[in-house]
């Protein structure tokens, strides 16, 4: 924030730059929501007697790739001061911003106490798994089949009025300021999207889905935004009726990451039917069984030894 306020360019501070400001915008808000998302489990916590195995995993999962995200873009405004160490820069008088540091422990992130394609595995066994109790036999092809037809029956009649209900286009109200209550609503709607596409490639993809690791994926992203937008609008709403004047803007801060976050849900939802996975998958094969080994003919040699 102070450096994009103090630091000029092209005649103007660079925060004033659209370019730098959409970073900046994207920093305040991502950070406001990776807090409110982090708050709400720990308050379930501090209640006692909650399962917050999903929402702990999710949280990891969201906020640690959101901090890469953050520094990635704080290196990017700062440019070369960025790659500097704090002890450079407090030798030519400059504020000790260890942003360089930052970049390199914030990474890690992604990979200790669980790499986020495997967190994204858990999240998406979690969000199946009282799909597959439900199902029973009908999803092992060596059932017998009357076990298949005895177990389909009783799915069946479950998820008759349970699919009916997701078909409901009307989302419920929610008491929080107006500017906010259109989002949850979004997460209301989007909420029962996401459980009939999940419910619609359990059908199409039986117990192969659970091979489909990017399809998977995308499910995740949906409903890990979906949490955020959730945690956000809670958390705004609360904070502005505390103290209006302490917390001035939270509602316009919670605002702009509902609406970013509102656009990749989009996006992501799109890219469940139209996507290149399995193309993709099988061109990545054949790199591994070295059919492009000539690629890395005239490569930079590191030393790896």
């Amino acid at each position: 924030r102070e450096f994009s306020r103090d630091r000029e360019q092209w005649g103007s501070n660079i925060g004033k730059h659209e370019a730098i400001a959409q970073k900046v915008a994207f920093i305040a808000s991502h950070t406001f929501a990776m807090e409110a998302i982090s708050f709400y489990p720990s308050m379930l916590v501090d209640l006692g007697g909650a399962d917050i195995r999903l929402e702990a995993a999710m949280c990891k999962m969201f906020c640690s790739e959101g901090f890469w995200k953050i520094i990635d873009e704080t290196m990017q405004i700062r440019s070369g001061r960025g790659y500097e160490t704090a002890g450079s820069l407090r030798e030519r008088g400059e504020p000790g911003v260890a942003v360089e540091r930052a970049m390199r422990d914030s990474r890690i992130n992604m990979i200790f106490e669980g790499t986020s394609e495997i967190m994204r595995l858990f999240i998406s066994r979690e969000a199946l798994d009282p799909h597959l109790r439900r199902a029973g036999s009908v999803l092992n092809p060596r059932a017998p089949l009357g076990d298949k037809i005895a177990d389909g029956l009783k799915a069946g009649l479950h998820y008759f009025g349970w699919y009916l209900k997701l078909l409901n286009p009307v989302p419920r109200r929610f008491h929080v300021h107006r500017q906010l209550a259109g989002h949850l609503r979004f997460v209301n709607l989007q909420s029962r999207k996401l459980a009939r596409s999940l419910f619609h490639a359990m059908g199409r993809h039986q117990a192969a889905l659970e091979r489909k690791q990017a399809l998977l994926s995308r499910f995740v992203e949906i409903g890990s935004e979906l949490f955020a937008i959730a945690a956000a609008v809670s958390r705004a709403d609360t904070l502005h009726s505390l103290d209006p004047e302490k917390y001035q803007g939270v509602i316009e801060l919670a605002d702009i990451f509902c609406r970013h976050s509102r656009r990749r849900v989009k996006s992501t939802f799109r890219s469940i039917s139209s996507n290149d996975d399995a193309a993709t998958y099988k061109f990545a094969q054949r790199v591994v069984d070295g059919e492009y080994e000539w690629l890395e003919e005239g490569a930079v040699d590191f030393p790896f030894e």
